[in-house]
């Protein structure tokens, strides 16, 4: 049998390379939602930087990741002024451009699946760690501006027009995508960060344990992992997969005298609520309903058993950021389980308690 060692040891750099793609480091700019920006344009100029609303930008979306590290008083002065000239010209362009236009899951050995998912784990841990730092860091929420701090204008065609903060106005402002505040000189002053916003997409990883399914083993490790959308901050849905694996020497155990080892695993849809909140402790249920395979390996060979599976419990979260959660998660699911007797192995369904700590990044 192939040892899990080996693909461990490649999903080192497999994870490294998915960490350099997805975490990135944070930028000095700060992006404006466009209807923030119309909530702007409605105030005074005087009163537009007491408190906006601004999510940083990272150094893989900096729309102003062509400005050079210093950007003094006069630099901005003439950057504005150089694309002001323009804007006359830039605007009738525009204007005339809107008038145009699963059969492998179940092969193999225990110890190969589990050498498969401890590639899976890894990756997923190590891109969940790097997302997970840089959403910790990243700042979402409120800061104070002076008027005249510079602003970068971002139209959908990927346009890009500089103004001041207190000189914006709705004609200004219409059609545009987004804006960013640049803060290369210190200017900006963060005020409080947003609370936990569920809302989009979210990303689950989860380490844990649960009882072994034989004698001769007190724990088997599992993890869990889900992807999904999130239609307000109360519910959501996610696509999960889940395993659990367990090994024994156990010359008594049921397997025989030589290692024994178990794996489990299992694909379903997860739908879950957080109807109960207590400043940053949140608290709801969740279920399952999927399909699951479980592997035995003992001194005959492999024993395989599969069919449909669902599970249920219930999280508690703490708000760590506005888009980082840490999640503890305790449940139990009715799985398909291969049993060992005396002279045979039969199939069955086991009720598998399961107790998982992780992040959830929205």
């Amino acid at each position: 049998m192939s040892s899990p060692a080996s693909p461990l040891r490649r999903s080192f750099h497999l994870g490294c390379a998915a960490a350099l793609l997805l975490s990135g480091c944070l930028s000095q700019s700060y992006e404006i939602s466009a209807p923030e920006l119309q909530r702007l344009v409605e105030l005074a100029p005087e009163q537009r930087g007491e408190h906006v609303r601004v999510t940083q930008q990272t150094a893989f979306a900096n729309d102003a990741s062509d400005l050079p590290p210093e950007v003094d008083a006069a630099d901005w002065a003439l950057i504005i002024a150089s694309q002001s000239s323009s804007d006359d010209e830039h605007h009738h362009h525009h204007h005339h451009d809107n008038d145009d236009d699963d059969d492998d899951a179940i092969d193999g050995s225990a110890e190969e699946a589990l050498a498969t998912a401890l590639v899976a784990v890894a990756v997923a841990a190590t891109v969940a760690v790097s997302v997970g730092v840089t959403e910790g860091a990243r700042f979402d929420g409120w800061v104070q501006a002076p008027a005249e701090h510079p602003v970068l204008l971002v139209e959908p065609s990927g346009e890009r027009r500089w103004a001041r903060l207190g000189t914006l106005t709705p004609d200004l402002v219409r059609g545009v995508e987004r804006a960013v505040l640049p803060d290369y000189a210190g200017d900006l002053e963060r005020l409080e960060r947003h609370p936990l916003d569920r809302a989009g997409f979210v990303y689950q990883l989860e380490l844990g344990a649960e009882p072994a399914p034989f004698e001769g083993a007190s724990l088997a490790f599992s993890g869990r992992a889900g992807l999904g959308f999130m239609p307000s901050q109360r519910y959501g849905f996610l696509l999960g997969a889940a395993f659990s694996s367990a090994s024994a020497e156990a010359t008594g155990a049921p397997l025989g005298p030589s290692t024994t080892l178990s794996f489990d695993h299992r694909v379903f849809l997860q739908a879950e609520a957080w109807p109960v909140a207590a400043g940053r402790l949140h608290l709801g249920p969740y279920g399952e309903l999927g399909y699951a395979w479980a592997r035995a390996d003992d001194p005959l060979g492999t024993r395989t058993e599969e069919g449909w599976m669902l599970g249920a419990g219930a999280a508690l979260q703490l708000d760590w950021t506005t888009r980082l959660a840490l999640t503890v998660r305790a449940g139990a699911a009715w799985l398909p389980s291969v049993e060992f007797g005396t002279f045979r192995a039969f199939s069955d369904y086991r009720i598998a308690p399961t107790l998982t700590v992780g992040f959830s990044i929205y």
